[in-house]
């Protein structure tokens, strides 16, 4: 009859400890307790490797996160794949135009060291899903040798009750044989007999407290194991409550690593609005840049606008004064008329220079403001 161990603790009572199997038994929970000690320290040992790895990974991201938090408000990121990227961006003149205009962080590789950070942590993951089915599926304990206690229980316990009855029968045989040769000797009455017969009393006296002495010296014995089995039974319940506890904090420790890639994914879908956002601050910047363009080529065709019209001017300035020179008795006034035209003219032009020059000024002001104002409250 096969019997698992830890069944077998739970089905023995108080009784059963003097069948006279406690030696055999206690090798075999020598045995079980050793085994069950060696997969409680490897699991232990693997178990704190692997909460070394996710605290030195969650305290990477949690430093990660805090760098991006105090560097976001202070200047702009840029996320690139690699240096390659990074050096074309350098060498486009007009992007490099821009970041010169204040402070911008490239951080090269983000996407990657992300992405072997998650492919750890399904790694992480795997191995706490693998362990969790082996710590519920494994025996810690192995099976006892087949052997059926309880016959071998009841052949020790007649193999007692026969030695008892033959102590008994002994005691009886050794009683009757005293009376005997106390009988035979006061029959006989001879001082020779009575020594012998003395010294075979002692002798059988001393047989029988040797005989007590053995049967008290066993039953002391038995006491003993019994004593230490408890012990053993003790110390295999506390073994179960240590297990018990490796297996939670196993558990817990892959409740963390879900919680980790949960985060990780946040991390990542926010890491791509992040830069859409960028890329759309990129356009609109792109756009300004080239709005600025067309009003510095719209100014230029305004200045030679007013060229012409000063040219002109002066042109009819001079028509004006050749019919002056003919007409000499209307000089003063034809002057007075041409300064004050000429002024005029002047004032005018400049007016709406200055108009259209403001306009724009203030136009592309707004369109800057609107840019800064979109990019703080991302």
């Amino acid at each position: 009859m096969s019997m698992n161990y830890v069944g077998s603790i739970s089905l023995m009572d108080k009784g059963d400890y003097d069948r006279g199997d406690s030696p055999a038994q206690a090798v075999l929970d020598k045995n079980a307790r050793s085994v069950a000690q060696r997969i409680a320290d490897e699991t232990r040992e693997e178990l704190e490797k692997v909460l070394e790895r996710v605290e030195h990974i969650y305290d990477s991201y949690e430093n990660s996160m805090e760098l991006i938090f105090q560097t976001q408000h202070n200047a702009n990121m840029e996320y690139v794949n690699d240096i390659n990227e990074l050096e074309e961006i350098m060498k486009d003149q007009i992007k490099k135009r821009k970041y010169q205009q204040g402070l911008t962080i490239f951080i090269v590789g983000y996407e990657n060291v992300c992405g072997q950070r998650l492919k750890l942590l399904q790694h992480v993951n795997e191995f706490f899903m693998e362990n969790s089915k082996s710590v519920e599926e494994e025996d810690w304990f192995p099976k006892t040798p087949d052997l059926d206690l309880d016959d071998a229980a009841e052949n020790i316990d007649q193999s007692l009750n026969k030695a008892e009855d033959l102590a008994n029968r002994l005691g009886e045989i050794n009683q009757e044989m005293v009376n005997w040769l106390s009988n035979y000797a006061i029959n006989k009455a001879s001082s020779k007999g009575k020594k012998k017969l003395e010294k075979a009393l002692e002798k059988a006296k001393e047989d029988l407290g040797s005989l007590s002495e053995k049967l008290h010296n066993l039953q002391l014995d038995l006491e003993d194991k019994e004593s230490k089995y408890q012990d053993l039974l003790k110390m295999l319940e506390n073994k179960n409550l240590e297990t018990q506890k490796y297996k939670t904090a196993a558990e817990i420790a892959k409740k963390n690593v879900t919680e980790l890639e949960i985060d990780n994914a946040v991390m990542k879908e926010d890491l791509e609005k992040r830069k859409n956002f960028m890329k759309d601050l990129q356009r609109k910047l792109n756009r300004a840049e080239n709005e600025l363009s067309q009003n510095d080529m719209l100014k230029d065709i305004q200045a030679n606008q007013i060229s012409d019209q000063y040219q002109e001017t002066q042109k009819k300035i001079q028509e004006l004064q050749e019919t002056v020179d003919k007409n000499k008795s209307k000089t003063e006034e034809v002057k007075r008329e041409i300064e004050k035209f000429h002024e005029t003219q002047i004032v005018a032009i400049t007016q709406a220079h200055a108009a259209e020059v403001d306009a724009m000024k203030n136009e592309y002001e707004e369109e800057l403001k609107k840019a800064k104002m979109t990019t703080t409250h991302r």
